[in-house]
């Protein structure tokens, strides 16, 4: 499947499958069909053989746009990987210190929070550490908060030495916490209707970015947040400030702090101080602030579930006839849509070996075992092939966990208060060959080639010098900067691509009210 040399043989040769998921191979779905090495499938197919992916289509209907062979409204190159497990959910939560917040005043009613319930043997103690919830502090209340962790002595110690959080560049890791307070997300994919001016562009020229930046800016001066040194990665600097216990709001994982034996996500906060200078300290994790007007929103990890190329097509061989093609869409529509005890066989490896369930059945935390504590015949890719096809929502499953048994986290509460479609930031329009279609695509591609390298530096320059402190009016300076990106080629985009009709805007569709298998 991923044996680079042994897929290029193979198509070289024509020695191609009927049925095959080959992300190493040689060539892309589009390639192979082009060659004549793989046929089409027709749209009624999926209606009549495959009805279980069909209908997540008219769910999500995007997915239509997704693979379509060249030249045809409904013949496709394969069957698109429908990927639930990364586009329903945020990589990012806040994370607050509860004992420094009650320091300073602010009191939580705990009872309107869920204790983190631990599954890692030996760490049980924890679960009185953490709690999640969904937090409604105003944005003036942040700054306050922010204000008064710096200011005041919130860890006790007598000393000034406690700071509010740390500011850190833009990432997965800073939409809840930083710039989703203001309507915007990490992605340069994500574009926006710019309320002053009326057109579609991106961040970097989108009026509340230039909030964002002022905020950051005037926050980073009276050192409430500080600057990583940038002496060496921002991960390494990051694992190692925080681990101090001085700052009292983090950017954090959304589930990191259960990864108690994971080398990399147990230096992470909070669990990096739970498990180093302070066992005792309490937090609290979840989208917590608003911004200015009210504004929180996060960005999913992965935009659609959809996607295209090698790794997320199933393609199928020219030499397959109708009746063929019939039969396996027929056995994947079993496989994968007729029954979820069929799905987490196939999907999950083998239960009581490869994983098991903590309580009841299909509604209870799957409790995986490490790969170095298998057999060796059991180690490896426990998925068979035709399962890559179809990763469903987790959702219910984490429901019913933390409900039924007490597994609490930051999913399992975003999900069960659907705060995953409250807060999901929708952008007006995203960058993408599916929604500007091939043409608009290839010259948005070129164009952007072409003007980035003249307003790229006007972009960074107009950040470095709100980072570093040295923009006096952001507003004055906001117009000033926001011609001279235009002039460079910011117009240019927005006349030639961004602002055109036939650049289809952006929707999630169901994405997020699917919670579980649909059989």
């Amino acid at each position: 499947m991923n044996d680079k040399e042994g897929m290029a043989a193979l198509v070289a040769a024509g020695d191609i499958p009927d049925f095959m998921f080959m992300p190493g191979g040689p060539r892309q779905p589009v390639d192979m069909h082009k060659e004549g090495l793989t046929r089409t499938i027709p749209l009624s197919f999926f209606r009549e053989y495959l009805p279980g992916y069909y209908g997540l289509l008219e769910m999500m209907p995007i997915g239509f746009k997704y693979n379509l062979a060249p030249d045809t409204t409904d013949e496709y190159l394969g069957i698109t990987h429908v990927g639930f497990a990364s586009a329903q959910y945020f990589y990012d939560t806040t994370i607050i210190n509860l004992d420094w917040l009650e320091a300073v005043g602010y009191e939580l009613n705990l009872d309107e929070f869920k204790q983190v319930k631990i599954a890692t043997e030996g760490y049980e103690h924890l679960n009185d550490n953490l709690f999640v919830g969904e937090g409604n502090f105003t944005f003036e209340e942040y700054n306050d908060i922010l204000k008064k962790f710096t200011e005041e002595d919130p860890d006790g110690n007598g000393e000034d030495d406690t700071y509010g959080m740390m500011y850190l560049p833009e990432s997965a890791w800073t939409n809840m916490t930083q710039e989703g307070l203001f309507g915007v997300s990490h992605l340069a994919t994500y574009l926006y209707k710019d309320p002053v001016t009326g057109n579609v562009v991106p961040k970097t020229a989108y009026t509340p970015y230039r909030d964002y930046l002022a905020w950051i800016s005037d926050s980073l001066n009276k050192g409430y947040m500080r600057k990583l040194p940038g002496e060496a990665g921002w991960v390494a600097e990051y694992q190692q400030l925080s681990a101090t216990n001085k700052m009292g709001v983090f950017s954090g994982h959304r589930d990191g702090y259960l990864q108690l034996t994971n080398d990399i996500y147990r230096n992470y906060p909070p669990q990096n101080i739970l498990l180093g200078l302070d066992p005792e300290a309490r937090f609290v994790m979840g989208p917590m602030f608003r911004g200015p007007d009210g504004t929180l929103v996060d960005a999913a990890y992965s935009i659609d579930t959809f996607g295209v190329g090698l790794n997320r097509t199933e393609m199928i061989g020219l030499q397959v006839d109708d009746a063929k093609l019939e039969r396996i869409l027929r056995m994947l529509q079993y496989m994968i849509y007729t029954s979820e005890d069929i799905f987490y066989r196939y999907n999950q490896g083998i239960e009581g070996i490869h994983w098991k369930w903590a309580g009841e059945p299909y509604k209870s935390t799957m409790l995986i075992t490490p790969q170095a504590d298998l057999e060796v015949k059991y180690r490896g890719n426990v998925r068979p092939f035709t399962c890559w096809l179809m990763q469903w929502p987790t959702a219910q499953r984490e429901i019913d966990a933390a409900v039924e048994d007490g597994y609490w986290s930051v999913p399992a509460f975003m999900y069960a208060n659907d705060l995953y479609e409250k807060y999901a930031l929708i952008p007006e329009k995203f960058i993408s060959q599916i929604y500007m279609g091939d043409e608009l695509f290839k010259k948005y591609t070129d164009l952007n080639a072409e003007l980035s390298p003249q307003m790229n530096p006007i972009i960074n320059d107009f950040k470095n010098r709100a980072l570093n402190g040295e923009i006096a009016n952001f507003n004055t300076e906001w117009t000033q900067y926001i011609d001279s990106l235009y002039a460079a080629g910011m117009q240019k985009l927005i006349d030639e691509v961004f602002n055109l009709d036939e650049y289809e805007k952006y929707s999630p569709g169901d994405k997020y009210k699917i919670k579980a298998p649909l059989y």
